[in-house]
């Protein structure tokens, strides 16, 4: 602690710790520049000293430093009693972050606490994202609360602690939000032919991802996982199947279903394509045909009907003219 703006060379200077300056609370007296040796008082200990300017050193300080303390001047011209207060601050413990809930599931309530020590302020932050405005916080930012959590709170917080002399994070923590099954849906071709295979696939929106469950025509069979395989599809295959979800931590279940049908005609592929086209062509030429028959049958018609009667016996016609019989 150095003392400055003092007109007048400094003769004396003594320091206190305490209330006020009565001889109880002496520290030391030194003589600036004067060659005299420190006198110590009563609040003297090994980690005080005076330096050659008269300011007061502590070194290796501690929370019993702090307090009040006064310099007692004397120069050679007046004598003045300047306080000053010492604050002595330790650094924050590196905070660390509990949960109301390790498993919170959407639409629960949720609080997130930051407990460390010392510290004079609290700040949260969310990695990558901002935090929720529908989040507030309480107790000096001590606790983040979420009344109704939902999926997109999912992410990694963390608390920030500080001091005037020192600033603490804490490690991330992890919020998963569970929430689900929803949007439960199948994939698959719904139309075969006796003999192809085929594939369902079921998926759902979940967190965690679902348990399965198929069944068929109402009867659940053994496989347990998001596809169910048909190798060799027979008529007896035909009909309802189902695929049930379950979230083992929303303890919510989903499912849908899809009608299969097993058919001569099957699903429309190459092989069809090209029959279709080959039948189509059979029937184009077969209209042509007829077209061509028709069109032949008109024109002898039309023919027939601009000869006449006379156009039958031309010799006759002749004679006629000739007058002769």
């Amino acid at each position: 602690m150095t003392v400055t703006g003092i007109t007048g060379n400094i003769v004396r200077i003594t320091w206190y710790k305490g209330p006020n300056t009565d001889a109880q609370y002496q520290i030391l007296t030194s003589f600036p520049g004067g060659g005299l040796p420190t006198i110590p008082g009563p609040q003297h200990n090994a980690r005080i000293s005076a330096l050659n300017n008269g300011s007061l050193h502590i070194k290796d300080l501690q929370l019993t430093d702090r307090g009040n303390y006064f310099a007692k001047i004397q120069t050679s011209e007046t004598q003045k009693d300047l306080p000053v207060t010492l604050e002595v601050y330790e650094p924050v413990t590196k905070p660390k972050i509990t949960a109301s809930s390790t498993s919170p599931k959407e639409n629960d309530s949720l609080s997130l606490t930051c407990d460390t020590s010392r510290a004079m302020r609290r700040t949260w932050t969310r990695r990558g994202a901002s935090i929720s405005s529908e989040a507030t916080l309480s107790g000096e930012n001590r606790t983040l609360s979420f009344r109704s959590v939902g999926r997109g709170d999912s992410g990694e917080y963390q608390c920030e602690a500080e001091n005037l002399v020192s600033k603490e994070s804490s490690d991330p923590y992890t919020v998963t939000v569970a929430y689900g099954p929803d949007n439960v849906r199948i994939e698959g071709t719904v139309f075969v032919k006796p003999g192809s295979s085929i594939t369902f696939t079921c998926s759902a929106d979940s967190l965690p991802p679902p348990e399965y469950e198929w069944k068929v025509n109402g009867t659940t069979v053994q496989e347990k996982t998001n596809k169910y395989r048909i190798s060799d599809v027979i008529p007896e295959d035909e009909g309802t199947y189902t695929c049930v979800v379950r979230n083992a931590v929303t303890l919510r279940t989903a499912a849908a279903s899809v009608y299969l049908n097993v058919t001569e005609k099957g699903s429309t592929g190459d092989s069809d394509s090209k029959d279709s086209a080959m039948v189509v062509g059979v029937v184009v030429a077969a209209l042509l045909l007829l077209l061509l028959i028709a069109a032949i049958i008109y024109l002898l018609i039309i023919h027939k009907r601009r000869k006449g009667p006379n156009d039958a016996n031309p010799k006759m016609n002749s004679s006629t003219r000739n007058g002769k019989t």
